[in-house]
């Protein structure tokens, strides 16, 4: 069963092309007039496009393209330059991130991990962070449970606990920051912080728990 539901989160993630994809378009088409030549029209798409990919393959990334291009809905037909300006800008940035991911031999997960473990992109790819994002996503994927397992949102959590031990403790290891600190009293609540969030959010895909409107859409 959960390989069914993993397989949604799968077709999810390639349903849009990726900024890299993108980019090779642009190129192809433009060159390095980008800029210059293209329309609003169609640096709005790859907008909307690069926020959809995005949201369901690498969560910093989103944020990443919200910030940049925050004038994309504030279209001037008499002078689109700005807008498109930004968007062929963040292109080029994730683009050239995502590719010296790829560089360094980065599978999707361990991208995803490595982002999240920065929380925020570009970043500079420090050898200890992707040392620890190549060990916690081996653990994300070692804590799994069998996919004869259903998947529950109680079942999620407790997945997702043994996840941040994990995180934590390889975050440790390696030196690199992650504060998602329990409450004194060992509740075994966390503190919300943003690296922590994107974890909880996007590795429901890797569990497996679809939301029941999602799945009905699907199936």
């Amino acid at each position: 069963m959960a390989s069914k539901e993993r397989e949604y989160f799968d077709r999810q993630r390639r349903q849009f092309r990726s900024p890299v994809e993108l980019q090779k378009v642009v190129d192809a088409r433009y060159g390095a007039d980008a800029a210059l030549k293209m329309g609003y029209r169609e640096a709005h798409d790859i907008y909307d496009e690069s926020i959809k990919w995005s949201s369901r393959n690498d969560m910093p990334m989103q944020d990443f393209w919200a910030y940049s291009c925050r004038d994309v809905y504030l279209f001037d037909e008499t002078d689109p330059g700005p807008v498109v300006q930004q968007v062929v800008e963040a292109l080029k940035a994730m683009s050239e991130h995502l590719s010296h991911g790829q560089e360094l031999g980065l599978s999707a997960l361990e991208q995803r991990v490595v982002d999240t473990l920065w929380g925020w992109v570009p970043h500079d790819y420090e050898e200890d962070y992707v040392a620890c994002a190549r060990e916690v996503s081996e653990a994300i994927e070692r804590l799994l449970p069998p996919d004869s397992a259903e998947r529950t949102e109680e079942g999620y959590g407790a997945y997702y606990r043994d996840v941040i031990a994990e995180v934590r403790r390889l975050a440790a290891k390696h030196d690199v920051e992650f504060d998602s600190a329990s409450s004194d009293k060992g509740s075994g609540s966390w503190e919300y912080n943003i690296k922590a969030g994107y974890l909880y959010d996007w590795l429901k895909g890797e569990y497996g728990l679809v939301e029941d409107a999602d799945w009905d859409s699907e199936c």
